[in-house]
């Protein structure tokens, strides 16, 4: 990523004043004056000012002080500047104060006082009605949360700044969220989503404050780059100059050396990427003419294009030498995630080069950076989940016995921690999305009493979901891992096979759990799933016949398989693996209510019938099964999260959840046809083309 610096823009009547003010003390002063001559001299004014023109001193004196890059400087000079404003009540002022606090304290990094620094200018905001300055105050907290690796606390912040941006009808903020989630999701890897991002902030922000596209365009063309859209990438550069020239215009040069910097990169990415090398040596060595020092992030950049472009070239020596050089910054500053590229770089230098045992030497050390930094990266997503949730990691009460059972079954004592963790996630989720809606409706007494009991059914719901499918599994491997630990048993084959049959089995049941919850977590996405197969229906209703097993030859089950002429070698494109298992999930219900729970010697019957609908418009994928079948007011009530009208049966009451927002996001349905008596009978459809 490029540099961390945040800006906010001042209103032009403020910085009018402001202007005055240092143009009237710098009429007394030598053209030779330093930032600290010209504080002094502001010092000595602020007794004869009042008002407005003693708030925009004190902000100039702020301004100044920026200049000397003295932080503790700073903090005192805001601390007066946010008092007097207080004390006139001056809203504005005062919160241009605060907003300039977190900045400082974001730009030295102190990223432990940013967050109770945001959350108090958000509440000041609110109070005060500044829907902007609480924006800003959002977007650095976000930014806080991204910096310190917290990327899914990150996440979540930026879809709640959103949802109030959208409530409040503030573009602004929406764009920020945007700006935001697009960085998050770069640093987490994910280009394409980081991208699209960027490609709705823009636009917003565009008709807003085109200053604030200056820092979204670094960042957007770094995504393209990742993704190789380097024609993209150019189109964007034109629209980012554009961009430039109109606050030059302006008369605006603040920051002009950076921008153009950047801006100089993000052109030169492009000719790199479609190999147009005269013309990306020609813009690197415009943006060397923009980086006059070497001790910022703009010139650890250019070093790193200039030794990309000699690779291109084939000047492999001169390109070793520019990658050393930036190899020695990176590793001063510690900065792994800039510094595992740098050593790839090295290595496919190396490689190009012939010095193979040295490329592989380095490639060995990238990959121990990357392992260091995952390794890294995965204890701050514990350590967020564990402060998410305030659950306390499962200890290990038996460390000394490191036998394979007991490793398995440490992990999966975890892995259904992590499930717990998700429930309460989601469930806390929609808690707060009533709590919102209660504040709303001025937090009426009788709705927050209808909501409250909703949400304990929603926990009681829950516990009694997973208490009812986890812990008999659990009970049976912490049982049977302590016999099989135990030194003084002394088991028979027969005995430890059947040990070792109830462990898989119990294993797999909970493995299945996970499945079921992580499905559970996707069937909430809106997104609509990718349909490039191109597959017959009887391909899908065969690899979902396959995947469920114990269909045929099954004692006590009759399975009846047709499929009518008219889509035999009918063509439709969808998404093979998504409709084959939306049809698992419903082979699969109808097998497990087929019989009462526990009595399997009647004769049943599960039947699919693949055909189009009447008007020729989908295909449906009928299962009907001679079950005990589902009463009609309870129609859509199965669909729902955790629903089980029979609790004797296993299983979490998610698979109707998960195959209908499947069959939705691929543009068909699942619906329960209560017409049909003799049992259950789900109707699954797709689209016929």
């Amino acid at each position: 990523m490029k540099n961390k610096i945040y800006h906010t823009t001042q209103p032009a009547c403020r910085l009018r004043m402001i202007v005055g003010l240092l143009l009237f003390v710098a009429a007394g002063m030598s053209a030779a004056s330093t930032p600290i001559l010209v504080i002094d001299s502001l010092n000595k004014k602020l007794p004869q000012l009042k008002g407005e023109e003693r708030l925009a001193a004190m902000e100039a004196i702020y301004n100044q002080s920026l200049l000397i890059g003295d932080f503790d400087l700073q903090l005192k000079v805001l601390d007066e500047w946010q008092t007097e404003a207080h004390r006139q009540g001056n809203t504005v002022a005062e919160a241009e104060a605060r907003v300039d606090r977190i900045l400082d304290y974001f730009n030295e990094a102190i990223y432990d006082s940013i967050f109770p620094l945001s959350h108090d200018m958000m509440e000041f905001s609110e109070e005060h009605g500044m829907v902007r300055q609480k924006m800003q105050a959002w977007h650095m907290l976000v930014g806080a949360y991204h910096f310190t690796g917290q990327y899914n606390q990150a996440l979540r912040e930026v879809k709640m700044m959103y949802e109030e941006a959208h409530r409040l009808g503030s573009e602004y903020g929406e764009s920020m969220a945007y700006f935001n989630m697009g960085n998050v999701y770069y640093s987490m890897s994910h280009y394409e989503e980081s991208v699209d991002a960027f490609e709705k902030s823009i636009p917003l922000m565009r008709n807003i404050d085109q200053s604030v596209l200056l820092e979204i365009y670094p960042y957007y063309c770094d995504a393209l780059d990742a993704l190789h859209q380097y024609d993209k990438l150019e189109s964007a550069t034109v629209d980012w100059k554009k961009v430039i020239d109109h606050r030059l215009a302006q008369g605006d040069n603040r920051d002009l050396d950076v921008i153009l910097a950047n801006y100089f990169i993000a052109c030169a990415q492009g000719k790199l990427g479609l190999n147009r090398l005269e013309e990306a040596e020609e813009l690197l060595n415009e943006t060397a003419i923009h980086v006059p020092e070497k001790n910022n992030y703009e010139w650890l950049y250019l070093l790193f294009y200039r030794a990309k472009l000699r690779m291109l070239q084939g000047r492999y020596e001169e390109a070793l030498e520019l990658n050393a050089e930036r190899l020695a910054m990176c590793s001063v500053i510690n900065d792994k995630p800039t510094l595992i590229p740098v050593h790839k770089q090295r290595a496919d230098i190396l490689m190009l080069a012939g010095r193979y045992k040295e490329a592989a030497e380095m490639y060995a050390r990238t990959f121990e950076l990357s392992d260091s930094l995952n390794r890294a990266n995965t204890r701050t997503q514990l350590n967020e989940l564990r402060t998410i949730f305030k659950v306390d990691e499962l200890e290990n009460t038996n460390a000394r016995r490191k036998s394979q059972f007991v490793t398995i079954i440490s992990v999966i004592l975890t892995v259904a921690l992590l499930i717990i963790m998700l429930l309460i996630w989601l469930a806390a989720r929609k808690l707060r999305h009533k709590n919102r809606e209660l504040a709303q409706r001025n937090k009426e007494l009788k709705v927050a009493s209808e909501r409250a009991e909703e949400s304990l059914k929603m926990k009681t719901d829950f516990i009694h979901q997973i208490s009812h499918e986890i812990r008999t599994p659990l009970n049976v491997l912490s049982g049977f891992s302590q016999i099989l630990t135990a030194d003084s048993e002394t088991l028979d084959a027969d005995t430890r096979h059947s040990i070792n049959h109830r462990i898989v089995e119990s294993t797999d049941r909970i493995t299945n759990l996970v499945s079921k919850m992580l499905e559970l977590s996707e069937a909430s996405s809106e997104t609509v799933i990718e349909r490039e197969d191109q597959v017959t229906p009887v391909r899908i209703a065969d690899e979902a016949i396959i995947a469920i097993g114990g269909l045929r030859g099954q004692k006590n089950l009759c399975f009846d398989y047709q499929v009518a002429p008219a889509v035999q070698d009918l063509q439709l494109k969808t998404n093979l693996k998504q409709a084959s298992r939306t049809l698992q999930f419903l082979l699969g219900n109808a097998k497990k209510f087929l019989h009462p729970q526990g009595v399997d010697t009647t004769e049943g019957t599960v039947r699919l019938l693949v055909d189009t609908t009447a008007d020729k418009q989908f295909i449906q994928f009928v299962v009907e099964d001679t079950g005990k079948g589902v009463p009609a007011e309870e129609a859509e009530h199965i669909f729902e999260e955790f629903v089980q009208l029979d609790e004797y049966y296993e299983g979490a009451g998610i698979g109707l959840t998960v195959a209908r927002s499947i069959a939705r996001r691929l543009g068909g349905d699942v619906v329960l046809d209560t017409a049909y008596t003799d049992g259950a009978r789900f109707v699954f459809t797709l689209p016929n083309t």
